[in-house]
């Protein structure tokens, strides 16, 4: 083999190791993207889960008092009839 050709070799080489790792760069830079992501849409998912807790919470109250309301008027009801 010449010496030509050996640093032919050598070149094409480089060129894919310089391929590989401009790839393995744009890779990593698209998997911080999308933890970042990831971390907002969890952030996100945190602050509808705690949103829809607290909804939930409301709910059973109003129907707390909605039922009180009721025996409250029920028993009016019965104590004028």
């Amino acid at each position: 083999m010449n010496s030509e050709n050996l640093i032919k070799q050598f070149d094409e080489i480089e060129t894919k190791v310089e391929r590989v790792l401009s790839t393995l760069q744009t890779i990593e830079a698209e998997n911080v993207e999308l933890k970042r992501q990831v971390r907002k849409l969890e952030d996100t998912l945190g602050q509808k889960e705690a949103a829809a807790s607290h909804f939930s919470d409301e709910k059973r109250q109003i129907r707390e008092r909605v039922d009180i309301l009721l025996n409250k008027l029920g028993d009016f009801s019965r104590n004028n009839a």
